[in-house]
C-alpha cells in the first residue's frame, strides 16, 4: 500500500513538473516576442546608416521627399532607387528574431555589438520623436538541414543584433545586416532616361564641330530631311531611347564650355529631353548628363551608352 502510494506520489510530481515546465516555457515564449521589434513600413520616414564609429565612412541618410525617396552622403542627396529601399522596408517589417542569445552587455564584444564594430542603423517613424535603433553585429553561418535546390547543400545565416540601449542581444535569421552594407551609389537611382517610344516625333543630333542632322516622324513615317531612314535602324534606336541606366556616377562635375554633343528628343505633349556629352580630353571617356535628371552625371567610354545614344547619320541609313 506504502509503495502504491509513494508511486502514486511520485506520477503527480512528475505531472505537476510536465506542467510547469510548460507552462514556463509558453510564459518566457510570450514574453520573448514582446521584446521583438515590429515596424509598420507605412510609417517610416528615414533611415540612418551609421558604419561603426571605428570607420570613416560618412552616415547614409535615406529620407521620404513627398512621394519618393531621397539618398545622401556628405554633400550629395539625390533620388533614391525607389524599388530598394522599399525591399528593405519590406524586410525591416517582417523581422523574426530567432533566439534571445543574451541578457547582458558584457556579451556585446563577443557578437561584435559595441559602437566601435556595430553598425547603427536609424530608424524613424511617423508620430515619434526618437529612432528606434539597430545594431548589427556579427553574421554567422552554418550548414542547413535543409538541402537546397537540387539536393546541394545550402547555409544558413545568423546575424546578431540589439535593440536601442537595453543589454538584450537577439539572433535574426539571415543577412539582414548585409543589405544596410552597400555603398551609397547602390542605394541611387541608376535610372539615367526613361520615356515612351511611341510618343517620340523628332529626333536632332548636334556637335560642337556644327554636324546636325534630324529625324522626323509624319504620320507612320520617318524622314532624315529628304531621305527615307532604315525603318528597322529606327525602330532599332527608338528602342534604346525607352530606357537606359547607368551607376557610373560623377559627382560634383561642373561643364566648363559646351557639350560635344547634345540629342534632342521631342515628342507630342511632352517635354523636350535633352542629352549631353563631354568629351574628357584626360581619359578619353564622355561625361553625360540628361535634362530628366539634370543633377546627375555619369561616365561612359566610347563603346558603351554614349555609343547607344549618339549615332551618326550613316547608322539610319539602308
Amino acid at each position: 500500500m506504502k509503495k502504491n502510494n509513494i508511486l502514486i506520489l511520485v506520477l503527480v510530481g512528475l505531472v505537476l513538473l510536465f506542467v510547469t515546465t510548460n507552462y514556463f516555457k509558453k510564459h518566457s515564449s510570450a514574453i520573448f516576442k514582446a521584446e521583438v521589434i515590429q515596424f509598420d513600413s507605412s510609417t517610416l520616414n528615414k533611415i540612418i546608416i551609421r558604419p561603426p564609429s571605428s570607420s570613416e565612412e560618412e552616415p547614409i541618410i535615406i529620407s521620404k521627399d513627398d512621394d519618393n525617396w531621397q539618398v545622401a552622403q556628405g554633400t550629395i542627396k539625390t533620388l533614391a532607387n525607389q524599388s530598394t529601399v522599399n525591399s528593405v522596408l519590406g524586410q525591416l517589417e517582417q523581422i523574426k528574431t530567432e533566439q534571445l542569445v543574451s541578457k547582458t552587455k558584457e556579451k556585446w564584444e563577443t557578437y561584435e555589438l559595441t559602437d566601435t564594430l556595430a553598425q547603427c542603423v536609424e530608424i524613424y517613424q511617423q508620430g515619434k520623436e526618437k529612432p528606434t535603433k539597430l545594431y548589427f553585429g556579427k553574421t554567422t553561418y552554418k550548414q542547413s538541414q535543409n538541402p537546397g535546390y537540387g539536393g546541394r547543400p545550402s547555409v544558413d545565416a545568423s546575424t546578431y543584433f540589439r535593440i536601442n540601449e537595453t543589454p538584450s542581444t537577439y539572433a535574426i535569421k539571415g543577412g539582414l545586416s548585409n543589405t544596410f552594407k552597400r555603398k551609397f551609389n547602390a542605394w541611387r537611382n541608376t535610372e539615367f532616361i526613361k520615356l515612351n517610344k511611341d510618343l517620340i516625333t523628332r529626333l536632332k543630333f548636334e556637335t560642337n564641330k556644327n554636324n546636325t542632322f534630324s529625324l522626323s516622324k509624319k504620320e507612320s513615317d520617318w524622314f532624315m530631311g529628304e531621305i527615307s531612314p532604315d525603318s528597322t535602324k529606327v525602330a532599332q534606336y527608338l528602342n534604346t531611347l525607352r530606357y537606359q541606366s547607368s551607376s557610373q556616377f560623377v559627382d560634383g562635375f561642373k561643364p566648363k564650355g559646351n557639350a560635344d554633343y547634345t540629342l534632342t528628343i521631342q515628342g507630342d505633349s511632352t517635354e523636350d529631353l535633352i542629352i549631353k556629352a563631354y568629351r574628357d580630353s584626360t581619359t578619353n571617356k564622355y561625361i553625360l548628363n540628361a535634362s530628366q535628371y539634370p543633377n546627375v552625371f555619369i561616365e561612359s567610354d566610347s563603346t558603351e551608352l554614349f555609343k547607344r545614344l549618339f549615332v551618326n547619320q550613316d547608322y539610319f541609313l539602308k
